[in-house]
């Protein structure tokens, strides 16, 4: 029983607050979200612009938004990659690593520029002798995306705290 009244009172004290609030200092409720289309890449692109507007929803629950945003992301992908790290007893590649990197633009809510370069990456194995097909390399474009996303999301924390 005294765990119960005693641990809200550590977190008060402490002066804890959740992520989301340094990322509202920042944000606002209302953001508008923009991804420039890739025209090496127009799949993986456009998947990036649903996974910003869900990170956008979901990880930091606020509303995305298309007129009078409080703030607004813009992301340019640069550059991606599939670089091989690992060969199987005969010489084929059997582990990959795909990289991405976003220059991602934020016009916070008081209208101020901010400019990240993120990069994200993410290793995946396959069948020795097997063949990466597209799916495979479409998935690991989407889980290295997410993977800069996310850092991008921790340095709002970063610059939210600094607030």
């Amino acid at each position: 029983m005294r765990l119960i009244f005693f641990l809200p009172l550590i977190f008060i004290a402490c002066g804890y607050k959740p992520s989301v609030k340094y990322q509202e200092n920042l944000l606002g409720n209302n953001i508008k979200s923009e991804v420039e289309i890739d025209i090496k890449n127009p799949r993986e692109t456009i998947f990036l612009k649903d996974a910003l507007n869900d990170a956008i929803y979901t990880i930091i629950g606020k509303n995305v938004c298309f007129e009078n945003c409080d703030s607004i992301i813009k992301i340019n992908p640069k550059s991606s990659s599939l670089v091989v790290l690992d060969y199987d007893e005969n010489g084929y590649p059997i582990l990959y690593r795909s990289i991405v990197s976003l220059k991602v633009t934020l016009i916070d809510k008081n209208k101020m520029k901010r400019e990240y370069d993120v990069n994200g990456t993410y290793d995946f194995k396959i069948r020795s002798q097997g063949i990466l097909n597209d799916e495979a390399k479409l998935n690991a474009y989407k889980n290295a995306s997410i993977n800069a996303l996310n850092k991008f999301f921790a340095m709002i924390v970063k610059d939210g705290v600094k607030r």
